[in-house]
């Protein structure tokens, strides 16, 4: 068969089986491949970066299992950038699955670098109503939130120590696929001034470069392949690297057989055009 033409007749089968295969091919291989990173999560990672010992952060985690593709491996990287500044921080959420989510990512790391629930992080739970949640949290912290996950009262807790106002809140983090930050927003990063910082899903990520042009946030870390830039400011290499990789090897193949076939299409119309046929 012509080989131009054989190019341009690839059986679906065999293009299915190659993306498969560079899909899941990153998930058994430790390699990182070149990536830049970009000024958003730049950003975003020198936000946290500056943060001293102790300071005390809001991670605030709003998503479920839907989108535990791209906000996972954000959060990962997040709880693993506080924990080696040893900053506290609390964990609160606005959707229901996201407090167990994100505990289970805290409990995992926590024993590789000796992070202890109550003294050095806490899980505030799920609560509703953001907006008139927010409304009151700003100014008495332990009188609206009042107690963890496990209903036990804020007081006991030493990570609490100093922690009154959201104005004693030094850094606020969304990871969200939705627009809750925007709530965050205009009820506490823009009337107490608190940094604010924001992981979105990647079909998120133009309407959000509205607020960081506008340095109303002061970084982003632009879904999935942010989670990898950041994981490689980090110097880390685990399922945030294989994710981005999976996700380049897929673009990868698939660009490469666009480009063939059109390649493909032209010379061979160019060499029916020398034969005196029709191209």
């Amino acid at each position: 068969m012509n080989i131009l033409r054989f190019l341009q007749t690839v059986d679906r089968r065999v293009i299915y089986v190659l993306l498969m295969l560079s899909v899941t091919a990153p998930f058994f291989l430790s390699i990182r491949l070149p990536m830049r990173v970009s000024p958003a999560t730049e950003a975003f990672y020198s936000a946290i970066e500056e943060r001293k010992p102790g300071d005390f952060v809001l991670l605030a985690v709003d998503w479920e299992a839907g989108t535990r593709g791209e906000n996972g491996p954000q959060t990962e990287a997040v709880i693993t950038h506080l924990m080696r500044k040893k900053c506290r921080f609390a964990i609160l959420s606005f959707a229901p699955q996201s407090p167990k989510l994100t505990q289970d990512i805290v409990e995992r790391l926590g024993k590789e670098y000796h992070s202890v629930e109550g003294v050095d992080w806490i899980n505030w739970g799920y609560k509703v109503d953001a907006k008139n949640y927010l409304k009151g949290f700003v100014r008495d912290i332990v009188g609206v939130v009042k107690t963890n996950n496990k209903t036990e009262p804020l007081t006991k807790f030493p990570v609490m120590e100093g922690i009154k106002t959201a104005s004693d809140i030094k850094l606020l983090v969304n990871i969200t696929p939705s627009s809750v930050y925007q709530t965050y927003l205009q009820f506490v990063a823009g009337p107490l001034k608190v940094p604010m910082v924001v992981a979105p899903t990647s079909v998120m990520v133009p309407e959000v470069f509205n607020y960081l042009d506008s340095k109303q946030i002061s970084g982003m870390m632009p879904g999935l392949p942010g989670a990898g830039e950041y994981e490689g400011k980090l110097g880390t290499n685990t399922k945030v690297t294989r994710f981005a990789n999976s996700a380049s090897f897929a673009h990868i193949l698939i660009i490469f057989f666009i480009i063939m076939g059109n390649v493909a299409m032209l010379l061979e119309r160019r060499q029916n055009a020398r034969l005196g046929g029709r191209a």
